[in-house]
């Protein structure tokens, strides 16, 4: 039988060599009937947010409550009407006042009368007691009429006064400027002390935002977080606040329980009202300019009977082949976890490759 010549063996081992080589590459990146996904190690921003909901209102609203009683006789601006300060906004008729006025006017001028004459009696019943032409009772029943006219014009006095208030109270000025947001008193129907009258907004180009925070995220929420949010009116508009104020109430509802902060917005272009409801993001932390890596970094694994090890932090980094495998597991250190990111602080270069996703075979 003819030997195999020295060709024909070197190129069945070069066969064999390029066959291995083909099945190694094609392993390599595959595992369990899987393609392997690399993505490269970048920089850039890892921020981590809070979804919430919220209401806007008016900041700092001011509602005028009626100081008179009566009747309103009229009422000079209505909803979305533009004011200054000192502008006069509504007319009680209180009830004759007037002739209230001039009533009182008179009995304080009958008790000026009394007191007048009721100190001249007593300035003279002294000097006749002086004189010893009176006795001591008599002086002493002088002094208690003057003080029970004196008690008599006090009172005089202060319902005068107290009617020339009401007669002013009767016209309702504005105490600042701002847009009349809701009028609530009507002509020709009756007001008390303390009925709410107008509410006035001092501004509309800045609004509060009141957002619900469940009692899980309260401990990331803090004053100067930046807050991104949309309304239903405006879905592809962004709008932006400030969170100025985190409130330590419990806000009990179902058992639910959730904590209120204030978020201060710009409105420079008037399309935010009081009212609607707002879907916002609040930006809890973040870091820019960080290594980086996807969070399913950190979980997938190309090796499903490997043993997991919860103590430490793995990613799987592409490597050349090593023992029929292009990867090999790395030990990593990780800074804040972001909603997409997470940053890396060690184990990683920029630009290394690691695995991000197995993708599943199709059949």
């Amino acid at each position: 039988m003819q030997k195999p010549g020295i060709k024909t063996i070197i190129s069945a081992s070069i066969a064999i060599v390029i066959l291995i080589i083909i099945f190694s590459i094609r392993g390599c990146g595959k595992s369990g009937g899987g393609e392997l996904v690399f993505e490269k190690v970048s920089r850039g921003e890892v921020k981590k947010t809070i979804s919430v909901t919220g209401e806007l209102d008016i900041l700092d609203p001011l509602t005028i409550l009626s100081k008179a009683n009566g009747i309103v006789e009229k009422i000079y601006v209505d909803f979305n009407s533009k004011i200054s300060k000192g502008d006069i906004l509504l007319r009680v008729d209180s009830l004759n006042i007037e002739q209230r006025i001039v009533r009182a006017q008179g009995s304080l001028e009958n008790a000026k009368f009394k007191i007048k004459s009721a100190e001249q009696d007593l300035q003279g019943k002294k000097n006749l007691y002086k004189d010893n032409l009176i006795s001591k009772r008599a002086m002493e029943n002088s002094e208690i009429e003057y003080n029970s006219v004196l008690l008599l014009y006090k009172q005089a006095k202060m319902d005068y006064d107290l009617l020339v208030k009401e007669r002013e109270y009767s016209k309702v000025y504005s105490p600042i400027s701002g847009t009349v947001v809701t009028v609530y008193a009507k002509e020709n129907l009756p007001v008390s002390t303390n009925s709410p009258l107008f509410l006035i907004a001092p501004t509309l180009n800045k609004m509060i935002l009141t957002i619900s925070i469940d009692e899980s995220d309260i401990g990331y929420i803090k004053n100067g977080q930046q807050v991104v949010f949309t309304v239903s009116a405006f879905p592809d508009k962004r709008f932006e606040g400030t969170i100025n104020q985190v409130r330590i109430n419990p806000v009990k509802s179902g058992g639910l329980v959730t904590y209120q902060s204030i978020v201060t917005c710009d409105n420079p272009e008037l399309l935010l009202r009081p009212g609607m409801t707002a879907t916002a993001t609040v930006v809890v932390s973040e870091k820019k300019g960080v290594l980086m890596v996807l969070n399913q970094a950190l979980i997938v694994s190309p090796e499903a009977d490997m043993d997991s090890d919860n103590t430490k932090k793995i990613i799987w980094k592409k490597t050349g082949i090593i023992e029929g495998k292009s990867y090999k597991a790395v030990e990593v250190k990780t800074g804040l976890q972001g909603d997409m990111y997470t940053e890396i602080t060690g184990g990683l270069d920029e630009n290394d490759e690691i695995l991000v996703r197995v993708k599943e075979k199709k059949q």
